[in-house]
């Protein structure tokens, strides 16, 4: 894996249902005690072997990246929540997970701080209402045309948007966020913005914001935010490479 590759962002993915029965005391060893902890509260089984894989898998994508046993590495978490590797200590390494009870998935990469999210696509959780005064919506059929006109998977596609854009800024999704505003760009990108940054500006975040939703299964949205650093400014210097 050439993480050192330049514009390169590396996606992890996998799903609960294909791993087999065996695998899973493998998968539960890569995590550190407090990881085995939390994954024993779940009381549903899909919920704890989403979390053991998501965690499994965010190991073996960063430790495939560092060159080091998954096992050996050491995570912690932030004021605001979001994990941070504290062993081996590597600032240059910037990554995000998520997990949904169908697929898991772990953004890595050198270019900038990064955001994944993955949520099911479920006709009865998707109320655009909840969108309001989180995102700018397009007022215009062109806005709609991208995503087939389909409400649902409309409402979903701006949901994973604001949770891995605001995993990228370290913050987390909240209602006191501004509002983003998203733009299109080459090649299936949209430039993301808050409303308090102002034209071409991204408040409290270095760079320009790209964001593009990822092929994943037909029931899910799976979807990317990165900040590139200044030498890889535009979306497309990016290159994703996908491992599944």
């Amino acid at each position: 894996m050439s993480i050192d590759e330049a514009g390169n962002v590396h996606i992890w993915t996998a799903c609960p249902q294909d791993v087999q029965p065996a695998q899973w005391p493998q998968l539960s060893a890569w995590l550190g005690a407090s990881e085995r902890l939390c994954a024993a509260k779940f009381r549903r089984d899909d919920d704890r072997q989403a979390y053991i894989l998501a965690h499994a898998l965010r190991r073996l994508a960063v430790a495939t990246a560092l060159t080091v046993p998954p096992a050996c590495l050491a995570f912690s978490r932030k004021a605001s929540g979001n994990p941070s590797l504290t062993t081996p200590l590597n600032p240059a390494i910037h990554f995000s997970h998520a997990h949904s009870r169908t697929l898991v998935a772990c953004a890595v990469t050198r270019l900038g701080p990064v955001g994944i999210d993955a949520e099911p696509v479920e006709h009865g959780n998707a109320d655009m209402a909840l969108l309001r005064g989180l995102v700018a919506l397009p007022g215009t059929p062109a806005g709609g045309a991208a995503l087939d006109g389909d409400p649902v998977r409309q409402f979903f596609f701006y949901w994973t948007l604001l949770e891995a854009y605001w995993k990228s800024t370290g913050s987390g999704l909240s209602f006191d966020n501004p509002a983003l505003h998203c733009q299109p760009a080459p090649e299936g990108w949209f430039e993301v913005a808050t409303s308090q940054a102002g034209a071409g500006g991204h408040a409290g975040h270095s760079g320009r914001t790209w964001a593009t939703a990822l092929q994943g299964p037909p029931d899910c949205m799976l979807m990317l935010a990165v900040t590139p650093g200044p030498a890889h400014a535009g979306c497309s210097a990016v290159r994703l490479t996908c491992h599944t």
